[in-house]
């Protein structure tokens, strides 16, 4: 269960996004000030923080810079009812991944939310998870998104066989036999042992060619 502090001064807010956000599944914890939510943050991991920008003893500007001093590299959502560009660009400068206006509307932050929160699913998720993810929408014949999948994997490994392999199954699949096998080809110019774009390299040649028989590695 992903993990969200809200730190709020103004005890409506932080009960409406608590609420709004532990229907959705979260796990949510509450501040009610800069200070307090320094406090808490010292002791505890959260995967996302909701934190106003103007409060008492410490505003959110403040937190975002002791944070990051401190090295602690939470993703941060900055609420303002100072809805200013200048504001918004001090937050991006201090790390924070998003700016949202008050007033706002619950669905919105939910979305919000749950875009940021898939944002850091994405980002630690291994090569291999990738990978595996990947070969198992193939198998479902969910080639669009496998081939999505694919070229996020590229971003963590861009000298991965497997993932050229894998490009050219997709590619296969989707009857671009040529662009398959620069697939393959590629793959084999990554590491000139690996069997499967061998294999399927070789397959796409035959004269009685035939998809049966790929290798997913």
């Amino acid at each position: 269960m992903k993990k969200i502090l809200i730190v709020d001064d103004e005890k409506n807010i932080r009960i409406a996004l608590s609420r709004c956000l532990r229907n959705e599944g979260y796990n949510i914890t509450l501040a009610k000030d800069g200070s307090q939510a320094l406090n808490i943050i010292e002791n505890e991991d959260f995967d996302l923080i909701l934190i106003d920008y103007q409060m008492p003893k410490k505003n959110g500007i403040e937190v975002l810079r002791e944070l990051r001093e401190k090295n602690i590299k939470t993703n941060a959502i900055i609420m303002t009812a100072y809805g200013t560009i200048d504001i918004a660009v001090d937050t991006m400068k201090l790390g924070a991944v998003d700016f949202i206006s008050k007033p706002f509307e619950l669905e919105k932050i939910k979305n919000i939310v749950r875009n940021n929160i898939d944002n850091i699913i994405k980002k630690n998720k291994t090569l291999d998870e990738y990978i595996l993810e990947a070969k198992d929408l193939i198998k479902k014949g969910e080639l669009e998104n496998a081939r999505n999948c694919l070229k996020e994997a590229i971003l963590i490994d861009t000298s991965s066989a497997k993932i050229q392999n894998l490009l050219g199954v997709v590619e296969e699949k989707m009857h671009n036999k040529l662009l398959a096998q620069k697939y393959y080809r590629a793959a084999l110019s990554l590491d000139a042992t690996y069997t499967p774009a061998d294999n399927n390299l070789k397959r796409t040649v035959l004269y009685s060619y035939s998809l049966k028989g790929i290798d997913l590695g």
